[in-house]
Formats: C-alpha cells, sequence, structure tokens
C-alpha cells in the first residue's frame, strides 16, 4: 500500500506540537522570556494525535492482509531500535549525572523495565518513552485480533468492554497495579477512534469530511488555546479522561477528514517538508527533549539572566535543531536498521514457511 501523504505530514504536525509543549517548560527554566504563551503546554495534544493515528495506521495499512507475527515484527523493529538508540545516552548521563535525568521522579527506575517498555509507577529512563508503554500495549492487543481473526470492529467493542468491566470489578487492583493503569487508562480510546477511522476508510467511506476536517481544526485549536487552559488540565487528577474528550476527539474527526481527502483528491501534492517532517516524526519525539534541554543549559550558561532573546534564541534553535536530530538519527540510523530489519524479517518468515 502506498505512502498516505496525508497521515506523514499530520505526524510531522503532532510532533512539532509536542516539542513546542517541552520548549515551554525549557523557556520558562532557563530563560524566562515569556515569549510562548502560556497554552503552548498543551501541545501535549500531538500525543493525542499521535495515538489516533496509529490506531488509524493498525488498521488501514500495518495491519491490512498480514499475520500476527509479522505483524508484530514490524511493529517492534519500528519502535525499539531507535527507542534504545536514544536511550543509550540518557543511561550514561544518569551514571555520571542522575541530578540531570528525570531528577523529579523520587522512585528509583527499573532498567528493564523501561528499556523493554513494560507498564511501572515511574516514567521510563526515557521519559517520552511513557507514550511508547501504551503504543506497545496497542501492537500487542491488534496483534491478538489477527491471530484470532476477530473482526476489527468486533473486536475494539470488545475491547471496550472488557476494559469497563474490569474497572467496575476490580478497582482497587487497577489502582496499585502499573499493567492495569495502561490496560484501563482513557488513552486507550484514542487508538480506538483512529481504529475505526481506519475501518470507515478502508471501506471508502468519506461521508461529510470537509465538515469533520473544520471540525475537528476548530475543536482542536479551541482545545489548546482556551478551554485546556481554562480547565487547568495540566494540574487536573483526571488529565487522562478531559485530554480524549478535549484533544481525541478533534484528532479522530481531522484523521478521518484528511485520509478522507486524500483518497477522494488523489493524487495529492504536498510540500517535500512536510512528508519529510513526518518521516522524521519518531526519531525527532525521542530526541527532541534532550536536544533542547541541551540548548537551553547552554543559553543559560551564556545569557544566565535570559529574557526575551534568549527565549526566541531557544524557541528558534530549539524547533530547528529538534527537527534536524530527528532527521539525522532517521537517514542515518532508523531508516537502514528498520530496512534490514524487515528484510532479514520477512527471509526468517519465508523460512519457517517453507519447512
Amino acid at each position: 500500500m502506498s505512502q498516505l501523504l496525508t497521515i506523514q505530514a499530520a505526524r510531522g504536525f503532532a510532533a512539532n506540537l509536542v516539542v513546542l509543549s517541552h520548549l515551554s517548560i525549557v523557556e520558562t527554566k532557563y530563560t524566562a522570556g515569556d515569549v510562548l504563551p502560556a497554552f503552548t503546554f498543551y501541545g501535549i495534544a500531538g500525543v493525542d494525535l499521535f495515538f489516533v493515528l496509529s490506531g488509524f495506521i493498525m488498521v488501514a495499512v500495518a495491519g491490512h492482509y498480514i499475520g500476527p507475527i509479522d505483524f508484530l515484527w514490524k511493529r517492534v523493529t519500528r519502535i525499539y531500535p531507535t527507542y534504545w538508540l536514544v536511550s543509550l545516552p540518557v543511561l550514561a548521563l544518569a551514571i555520571v549525572a542522575p541530578a540531570f535525568v528525570n531528577s523529579s521522579i523520587q522512585t528509583p527506575i527499573s532498567l528493564w523495565r523501561s528499556f523493554l517498555l513494560i507498564p511501572d509507577r515511574t516514567l521510563p529512563l526515557l521519559a517520552v518513552g511513557w507514550t511508547l508503554v501504551h503504543e506497545m500495549y496497542f501492537y500487542l492487543v491488534f496483534s491478538i485480533f489477527l491471530a484470532l481473526r476477530i473482526p476489527i470492529f468486533v473486536g475494539v467493542i470488545g475491547w471496550g468492554v472488557i476494559l469497563l468491566a474490569i474497572e467496575a470489578i476490580i478497582p482497587d487492583q487497577v489502582a496499585v497495579s502499573p499493567v492495569l493503569q495502561v490496560a484501563t487508562s482513557p488513552l486507550t480510546a484514542e487508538f480506538m477512534m483512529g481504529a475505526i477511522v481506519g475501518i470507515l476508510w478502508t471501506r471508502r467511506c468519506a461521508v461529510g469530511t470537509i465538515a469533520a476536517g473544520i471540525g475537528g481544526f476548530v475543536g482542536l485549536v479551541l482545545s489548546i488555546v482556551y478551554i485546556a487552559p481554562i480547565l487547568s488540565l495540566a494540574t487536573s487528577p483526571h488529565l487522562d479522561s478531559w485530554r480524549v474528550a478535549t484533544f481525541g476527539i478533534p484528532s479522530a474527526m481531522l484523521v478521518y477528514a484528511i485520509t478522507g481527502l486524500e483518497r477522494l483528491r488523489a493524487p495529492l501534492r504536498l510540500p517535500r517538508l512536510m512528508v519529510a517532517l513526518g518521516d522524521w516524526s519518531y526519531s525527532s519525539y525521542l530526541t527532541h527533549v534532550l536536544v533542547i534541554s541541551g540548548i537551553g543549559r547552554m543559553l543559560f550558561l551564556f545569557a544566565p539572566k535570559g529574557g526575551f532573546g534568549a527565549s526566541v534564541a531557544l524557541i528558534a534553535t530549539g524547533l530547528l535543531a529538534a527537527n534536524l536530530a530527528g532527521a539525522g538519527v532517521h537517514i542515518l540510523f532508523e531508516r537502514p536498521v528498520l530496512s534490514w530489519l524487515h528484510e532479514f524479517g520477512a527471509r526468517r518468515l519465508n523460512q519457517l514457511v517453507m519447512r
């Protein structure tokens, strides 16, 4: 199946929303120029868009005419190698200067859980890896659907019913189990919404795409700029539930619209940079905190008083450097390693079939 250009562009957009969110934190910490408005923090909505995109991709692309073993191999090789590559320097830094790595976390980090993306009571060593813990959970469930040949729509509905039952029957166990907390997280609904959009796309349903696109875009902008700050979602104990409603639903509407429009109006031409940002997005997402934190620390050394100029320099260089770092890691490591591993997996699978 050919690459969906709108999906790649959306991935690049989502990654840069997250970069802006973390830039707002780094700006406050190191330059205090107050250039980025407070609502920039809610660029965390990029994560919700990623989850919806992931659900869509599983159904429309990655899980299309593919077996469970091949599916899991492609997903595991997509996630782990680059994640490990970026985690290693964080581990080295944690050994040499532990105060610089996740200093706000008081509980010791389990390295094996961190590197294998197993749910834990703390964030992984590479903090942004918490989203990958959810991703691996999504992949595992989806591979079960493929293995048991469960229709995706039936599987998604059944999955939702099971999760609601777990929450209702054993809430105390959920409260103390990191595995159950991930399994029953409201954020799973965003993956499910993406999967439903994927089902509609495979059935060539594109009714109301323009209205959905306008509604999704306006809803996402309003949620980031106005609704999330008004509700103080950053400090809400129900952040995950709120973000599904404020960020997840508009994201699903956007994904439905852009994929539907691409199907209706193919061939679609997008600027190469937009597609490239999407190609680099996974590497950019993994590396950006290290990059912008390093820039923030350097600026603090040269301009300890911070101010407007330092903040502008941080934002401009941070956005550029985060994407360039993603490009470098993608081109030099992620793409060739992924290509080799996919080829290796295909050979091994063919050998097993021929036996």
